[in-house]
């Protein structure tokens, strides 16, 4: 039934509405949070039809890539490509100025002799049709750093293929992509006669892994000056969680549709310093470790909200597979969604985070000598945003959790100073008012928060009208089985892709369901 090596793209589908906007005017910089009312209350997960391509004379997909000489071909191509330690870094300079950059040159030669048809970081094959809007396929070219290529169980760049699977840093996220989508692109253009209706755009970012700023953020722009603003039909990301089979009989596909916001918040403390032989009750590095406390010892509350991707494909899942989970199932008809969250936080870490705000402390700096007691410590907390909470959540959540350290030794703050996205009443967050401090010891301590790569939450792009049934219906044809039945239906990304950068800015307002966003 399944090929040994298959090789999709994972998908954040975000096709272009032209709903109206109606209802809450917001400002600029605000964020709309998914709320308990929704129009798709009333989801019952009905499919579309799945949708056979009309008769164009190409051979199918399953003739060209199925049989053992297309799977030594797929892992050739793969293997070359992950066998290139194409990373990107946090600290990564501008192209030309930093010399990591340059391992992407060889990248750009691999995929030249890979595949002759295309070459190059933005590739167009015009459509046939100027009238309607080009469909973008994206993905990224980096990976992230080895930290220990010793943990491996075979080399991270040396592309091992042991029959059934490819081993290397890079072979689902995201190569895999450009595997498929530079495969399926050299098939048809391979065939002279060939020329799509709609014009095709692949957009492959390079820094896709620590921002995507220079990628991305550059390509973005470029499409919208091209294309105007709304001017793509459907964009196609990696994202998602991919196919789940569920009782040998349905295969759930499972694109994102939205994705978590970002923030990256840091803490700064400077203080008095001293000699180890006469210490402070607690020195620089025990009050942050006190807030780092404070913060795991209070994690975000979880919550499943009504309409929302997770929840419909719950919906899904009691429809089609009632049987799988007979728990979730009664829940799901009972609309009990309290008892229901509960039910999903304790499954598991993956499932708990696609419906609660993380939070991890995970860089942490301070002190330059063992017998001297710190005068700069520094502290970073990732955070991956929920749907229903927001960027000036996380920050005013932020300081809430800092306010017993401020006072117990009596700190100064000053708190994400010249920002955007800063939460209403900061400045009463931060009143001190007469504290007395718990230790007769002048720390003369300032903390100072920042916060960097903020990401709003992603809009909901819509799961129903003729994008989507076009997408669904493609899906549940590519991927059919005897016997069976396949159920797309979308989902949540919990981390953050190149997406981001290829999302125009909204128009103040809601729509129904999504919020007011385009898609270039």
């Amino acid at each position: 039934m399944w090929s040994p090596l298959i090789l999709v793209t994972g998908s954040l589908l975000a096709p272009v509405t032209s709903a109206a906007v109606t209802g809450l005017v917001v400002e600029s910089r605000g964020q709309q949070i998914l709320g308990d009312a929704t129009e798709n209350n009333n989801f019952e997960c009905n499919l579309p039809p799945a949708l056979s391509p009309s008769s164009d004379g190409l051979p199918s997909a399953q003739d060209i890539f199925s049989g053992e000489d297309a799977l030594l071909k797929q892992v050739e191509r793969h293997s070359t490509i992950v066998k290139i330690p194409s990373i990107s870094y946090d600290d990564n300079g501008d192209p030309g100025e930093d010399p990591r950059w340059d391992v992407f040159y060889e990248l750009h030669k691999a995929f030249a002799y890979l595949y002759p048809h295309v070459i190059g970081l933005v590739y167009t094959i015009q459509g046939s049709d100027p009238s309607l809007k080009p469909l973008l396929l994206a993905a990224h070219q980096d990976v992230v750093p080895v930290a220990d290529a010793a943990t491996w169980k075979y080399p991270p760049f040396s592309a091992h293929f042991d029959g059934r699977w490819l081993w290397g840093r890079g072979s689902s996220d995201d190569k895999n992509s450009l595997t498929a989508l530079f495969s399926a692109l050299e098939t048809l253009l391979g065939n002279s006669e060939w020329v799509p209706k709609r014009t095709i755009v692949l957009a492959l970012g390079f820094d896709e892994e620590s921002s995507g700023r220079r990628g991305a953020g550059t390509i973005g722009p470029f499409l919208e000056e091209r294309y105007g603003k709304y001017g793509i039909a459907l964009l196609l990301d990696e994202g998602g969680m991919g196919l789940e089979l569920l009782g040998n009989d349905t295969l759930y596909a499972l694109p994102a549709v939205t994705e978590k916001g970002h923030i990256d918040i840091w803490l700064e403390l400077h203080v008095n310093g001293g000699h180890s032989s006469i210490p402070f009750p607690h020195t620089g590095i025990g009050i942050v470790s006190d807030i780092v406390n404070q913060l795991e010892s209070n994690p975000w509350e979880p919550k499943l909200v009504q309409g929302s991707p997770i929840h419909n494909h719950l919906v899904c899942q009691a429809k089609y597979s009632p049987d799988a989970s007979p728990k979730i199932t009664d829940l799901i008809n009972s609309g009990d969604l309290k008892t229901l969250t509960q039910e999903l936080v304790s499954i598991d870490r993956p499932t708990q985070y696609r419906i609660q705000t993380s939070q991890s402390a995970d860089y942490f700096q301070g002190g330059v000598k063992i017998n001297a007691m710190p005068e700069y410590i520094k502290l970073g907390v990732n955070h991956r945003v929920a749907p229903h909470n927001s960027i000036q959540e996380a920050k005013a959540n932020f300081v809430k959790q800092i306010q017993p350290f401020v006072k117990k030794f009596s700190l100064t703050v000053k708190a994400f100073e010249g920002e955007d996205h800063n939460p209403e009443g900061l400045g009463l967050l931060l009143d001190e008012g007469d504290v007395v401090p718990m230790y007769d010891v002048d720390y003369n301590g300032t903390l100072i928060l920042s916060s960097s790569q903020v990401t709003l939450n992603a809009p909901v792009s819509p799961t129903s009208g003729p994008v989507w049934d076009l997408f669904s219906g493609t899906i549940q044809h590519s991927f059919a089985f005897d016997g069976g039945r396949v159920v797309p239906v979308g989902e949540l990304m919990t981390g953050n892709t190149d997406t981001r950068h290829y999302l125009s800015k909204y128009r103040p307002g809601r729509t129904p369901f999504h919020l007011a966003y385009k898609h270039i």
